[in-house]
């Protein structure tokens, strides 16, 4: 729902907005919404740390006051400085308009509210009509705290038993730091929850296929990466396998070689492939004098671009500066360089075997003065920095 409302104007000149709303924002819920209507669930299991967004609108509802919530440990430290960047980007908003005070605020008995839902309908709502109980007002800190305190955080491959008679285990999804494979074995059957997927990564630590295994339901939520192999095959029972259709007959055929075929895609090559053209993209900017702004949702997608864009600057001989900003920059920043059981064999190997002295090159860009890292878009230091061309990146919950 953020993007039907117009952002914090930086000057007394507030511009014209055209349709979007000029108020603090409020937010779509619709899980927390059907939760409430449901009275409540016994337990809640995140597969990313983008997942824990919508966290505290369930948590803070009544009914959830007796509810476990499952994540990895990794996902839980950056989702938790996630909430807190989106809280922080939304107290903008409060200081600008201030809190309000009198129930609904009266964009939402207008016509805003009608362009707003219509909106929604086209994105991420098909059959809810007017209802707007999932459109709801941001969480304070205390929700947020409270939301962290029910968290039980888990490791790779760690069981849990929940109620005497679930297990649950996470498993790498590949895609993040942190992302997870959830599976739920009970007394009668076995259950995994299949989030997007990538069987190799270039950074977070590979998928787990054996995970997969000997389970008698498997819920698979993403069809992304198969869309990707083929945009224009309308017909995606024909790409619903990679893998060559022999080895689907098992007439003898040996496990590995479903393995073997699972791991031959190319994903590490068409991810690096992509940051290989944003950063030409980057560099012939950079030569025509001007500067580049790069949002990023992934924290590993950042952490590879740093990589990639400090290679591409060394090797054109240019001297630009880097900044990154985000409330949450020089946490993410320090942590990411300590914890090589989250991430892709390939580094961990480098690491230990001391071919490399950090997990991520962003370590030696900040030792040699050009990486930056700031809070704020305002901030004294950038504002400073700034005046030349450069390369942004800003965190985006």
């Amino acid at each position: 729902a953020l993007a039907a409302f117009a952002p914090v104007p930086l000057g007394a000149d507030c511009g014209d907005a055209g349709d979007l709303i000029r108020a603090v924002p409020y937010y779509w819920s619709p899980a927390a919404a059907a939760a409430a209507k449901a009275g409540g669930v016994d337990a809640v299991l995140v597969s990313s740390a983008t997942g824990m967004l919508g966290l505290p609108f369930l948590t803070r509802l009544p009914s959830f006051a007796n509810t476990k919530v499952y994540v990895t440990e990794l996902a839980a430290r950056i989702g938790k400085l996630m909430m807190g960047e989106l809280m922080e980007m939304h107290s903008e908003f409060v200081r600008y308009y201030g809190l309000d005070t009198d129930g609904s605020p009266k964009w939402m008995q207008g016509e805003k509210l009608h362009k707003l839902l219509s909106s929604l309908q086209n994105i991420v709502i098909e059959d809810e009509g007017m209802d707007l109980a999932p459109l709801m007002p941001l969480y304070s800190a205390p929700n947020l705290e409270e939301c962290m305190r029910k968290t039980q955080t888990v490791k790779y491959g760690e069981e849990v038993c929940f109620n005497g008679m679930l297990m649950l285990k996470a498993s790498s999804s590949g895609l993040e730091l942190g992302n997870c494979v959830w599976s739920i074995k009970g007394p009668r059957a076995s259950i995994t929850y299949l989030p997007s997927t990538l069987f190799v990564s270039a950074h977070a630590l590979d998928c787990d296929y054996n995970s997969l295994k000997e389970n008698d339901i498997i819920l698979f939520s993403d069809f992304s990466s198969l869309n990707v192999m083929d945009e224009n095959n309308e017909n995606l029972g024909e790409n619903a396998m990679v893998c060559d259709d022999s080895l689907l007959r098992a007439d003898g055929v040996d496990e590995d070689e479903y393995v073997q075929c699972l791991s031959k895609n190319d994903d590490i090559a068409e991810e690096i492939e992509r940051i290989s053209f944003i950063c030409s993209c980057i560099s012939d900017a950079i030569k025509s004098g001007g500067s580049v702004l790069i949002p990023i949702g992934r924290l590993g997608v950042i952490l590879l671009i740093l990589e990639h864009i400090s290679e591409t600057l060394l090797s054109s001989n240019m001297k630009v500066p880097i900044f990154m900003i985000s409330d949450a920059a020089e946490k993410i920043i320090s942590f990411t360089n300590a914890v090589p059981e989250w991430l892709c064999k390939p580094r961990q190997e480098k690491l230990f075997s001391r071919e490399e002295e950090a997990l991520f090159g962003h370590v030696e860009l900040l030792k040699e003065g050009r990486l930056f890292l700031f809070p704020h878009l305002y901030s004294k230091g950038l504002l400073v920095e700034g005046a030349l061309h450069c390369i942004l990146s800003r965190l985006e919950p």
